[in-house]
């Protein structure tokens, strides 16, 4: 079916004309609402309806969005404007004044802190205070009393090397004595220079394997002291040679002279002197280990 074409609405000559705002079109609002001639012309987006009375100072304007509606809170002078600012930082200056010196504080406390710790850690990079005395640990504590009882086991090891030796030397000039003229007990004189010379022999050996690792300068202790008894076991033997050979000659002869009692006798220089400075090293020794002191005439 065909549609019979449009005409005049109900509200005037056109559906859109510029007359809606009579008793067939939109009723007139007052000026508050729409205008009496809203439409889409001049009076509907125009001054009448989103002008002045619609979205102008009417709508959106100073009664809307202006003064009378958002307009204060938002663009008026108190808001973002140099008032607000100046509230702002009057507020701001308002703050307590213990927050200001809290954070001083503070401050200060830090770099107090800091200041400690780089000294203390100079302070240990320098070998530390004076003040700072070192503690002996329980393990070096320990040690150190190890070491000290090995040190007297030590020195009494050698004091019964010394106290052996002392009756060889008695052995030896109690021989030579029995072969003076008219050497009537020059079997016996031979005989005591002979155990003189063994137990000698034996003292060397036993001095050889002391241990003196424990002993301050117990190297060189030991070094005189086997020299000392090794130059005495040789003057022994040398001693037991003329010895013999004189008993054979009838106890006569030379003495002084003979190349055996020469040798003796130099032998036994060398056990002297090598005795005397044994003795200088023992006597610390000895008085530190509560030992006996010792001279080169009884070694």
């Amino acid at each position: 079916m065909g549609q019979p074409p449009m005409g005049p609405g109900p509200g005037g000559p056109g559906a859109f004309g510029p007359a809606q705002g009579g008793p067939g079109g939109f009723p007139a609002q007052g000026p508050g609402g729409f205008p009496p001639q809203g439409g889409f012309g001049q009076d509907g987006f125009g001054q009448g309806g989103f002008g002045q009375d619609g979205f102008g100072q009417g709508g959106f304007g100073q009664d809307g969005f202006g003064q009378g509606g958002f307009g204060p809170a938002y663009s008026g002078p108190d808001s973002f404007g140099p008032a607000g600012m100046e509230a702002e930082r009057q507020d701001a200056a308002s703050e307590p004044l213990w927050k200001t010196l809290a954070a001083i504080g503070v401050a200060a406390v830090i770099g107090v802190g800091v200041a400690f710790v780089i000294y203390a850690f100079q302070g240990d990079k320098a070998g530390g205070s004076s003040s700072a005395k070192p503690t002996a640990s329980p393990s070096s504590s320990a040690k150190a009393a190890a070491v000290k009882k090995a040190a007297h086991v030590q020195a009494v090891a050698i004091d019964k090397v010394l106290d052996a030796s002392k009756p060889s030397r008695g052995k030896l000039q109690q021989g030579l004595n029995m072969m003076r003229p008219p050497c009537a007990k020059a079997e016996q004189g031979i005989a005591a220079i002979q155990q003189a010379a063994d137990q000698r022999a034996e003292q060397v050996q036993q001095a050889k394997k002391l241990k003196v690792g424990a002993i301050e300068g117990g190297d060189e202790l030991k070094r005189q002291l086997v020299t000392a008894l090794l130059n005495s076991q040789r003057a022994d033997d040398a001693y037991l040679k003329w010895a013999q050979k004189y008993q054979a000659n009838g106890c006569s002869g030379a003495t002084v002279g003979d190349a055996d009692y020469n040798a003796g006798n130099a032998a036994s220089k060398s056990a002297t002197t090598a005795k005397a400075a044994f003795v200088d090293l023992w006597g610390p020794i000895a008085e530190r280990e509560g030992l006996p002191a010792r001279s080169q005439g009884v070694i």
